[in-house]
């Protein structure tokens, strides 16, 4: 099975957990969020702050990042929501500039293998986001993220406020 929470029964039948099929659900055909939000900007990984005896601060990389990320979603309007949130996020993290051609074209679309974790891009992008499309990002309960290889970096997000029975995942 590709999901790895399951249980087993006393029948010695392998059935998936609430969690599990929730997430079939949400992202497997019945409730999928299909219209992804496109930020073109190369995603960058979220560092820690640096603390000196001055002041604190955070480096210039991930400063810049959600400097544009802010002058970006200016032009993205909508209004926050309330409620618990599903979220959906693909970074397509840009290609080296040293890689030759050829190795271009084979990483191009693959999953990214950089040394990155995914969860400080995850934190970045969520960070940046918070006050635009939600209140807060204590309000997200499910994430989804993967990370590829692509030649233009961007961020697809998407999120979808759940409701009812998909909260309860006993």
């Amino acid at each position: 099975m590709e999901i790895s929470k399951v249980i087993q029964n006393t029948s010695g039948l392998v059935q998936l957990d609430r969690t599990a099929r929730l997430y079939q659900e949400l992202h497997r055909g019945k409730k999928v969020m299909d219209n992804p939000i496109i930020f073109n900007i190369a995603p960058v990984v979220a560092s820690r702050p640096r603390v000196t005896r001055w002041g604190t601060y955070f480096a210039k990389k991930y400063s810049n990042f959600r400097e544009e990320f802010a002058e970006l979603l200016t032009d993205y309007k909508a209004i926050p929501v309330d409620g618990l949130l599903s979220v959906r996020l693909d970074f397509h993290v840009q290609l080296p500039k040293s890689l030759s051609n050829k190795k271009k074209l084979e990483k191009e679309g693959k999953h990214c293998d950089n040394n990155a974790d995914i969860d400080n891009y995850v934190k970045a992008t969520l960070d940046s986001l918070e006050g635009h499309y939600y209140t807060n990002d204590k309000q997200i309960v499910i994430i989804r993220a993967r990370k590829y290889w692509s030649d233009n970096g961007r961020i697809e997000f998407d999120y979808r406020e759940l409701e009812g029975e998909e909260l309860v995942t006993k």
